[in-house]
């Protein structure tokens, strides 16, 4: 009885020690007021694993990463504050989770569950995660790309030659330029607004205090 109850005792501080690792919970970097915490960096390396379907990679060097993507979000959330922009409600987050359920789970929110929970995910994480990214577009699509210039001719026409006509296997004919221009020029806005939002992160880091609190993360 005796060395049952040792052996009990044993496994319980076998779980609990990584147990209680896992509930103090570290921060690792400031960005101004905000924190960004250990297992945030750890979530969006999980997220980003879940909707990759690859395995997490948690090295220094896709911590680094994903540390560096929060800093990038976090500064965003935070102009988002300042300029009142609209933000993804819960019903339209809970709608996106439904929807990634029946695209990629056939629906099946339990199944969801399962798939999540062996990444150390909750549908509540890839929720927010969904949200999240809906307002870093929203964000980019309202701020930087208005403001770019409308690709000229040329370069729908350099584009065309070199990204669709040549994409086009042997024997097939590219479908006409005219057919292709919206798309191609959507495109290119797109790549210029993708240009203006990293210098505004630029500007934005270099005016912001960022403090690696894990030095290892810099």
């Amino acid at each position: 009885m005796r060395t049952r109850l040792i052996s009990l005792v044993s496994l319980f501080l076998t779980v609990a020690i990584p147990l209680s690792a896992v509930i103090v919970d570290r921060s690792a970097i400031t960005v101004g007021n905000k924190v960004i915490t250990d297992s945030a960096i750890i979530r969006r390396i999980r997220l980003a694993a879940f909707q990759n379907g690859v395995a997490p990679d948690l090295s220094l060097a896709a911590r680094r990463e994903a540390a560096q993507r929060l800093i990038d979000l976090t500064l965003v959330a935070r102009e988002m504050d300042v300029g009142n922009y609209v933000r993804e409600s819960s019903d339209q987050s809970a709608a996106q989770l439904s929807a990634f359920a029946a695209e990629r789970f056939k629906g099946s929110a339990e199944a969801v569950r399962v798939a999540l929970s062996v990444f150390g995910l909750t549908p509540a994480d890839l929720q927010a995660d969904l949200a999240e990214q809906t307002d870093f577009e929203s964000f980019v699509e309202l701020r930087f790309l208005p403001a770019v210039a409308q690709a000229s001719d040329q370069e729908v026409e350099e584009y065309y030659r070199n990204h669709v006509v040549s994409a086009v296997k042997p024997g097939e004919t590219p479908p006409p330029l005219a057919d292709s221009r919206a798309k191609i020029e959507q495109i290119l806005a797109n790549e210029r607004a993708d240009l203006e939002l990293n210098a505004w992160l630029r500007d934005q880091r270099a005016h912001t205090r960022i403090t690696y609190l894990e030095s290892a993360l810099q």
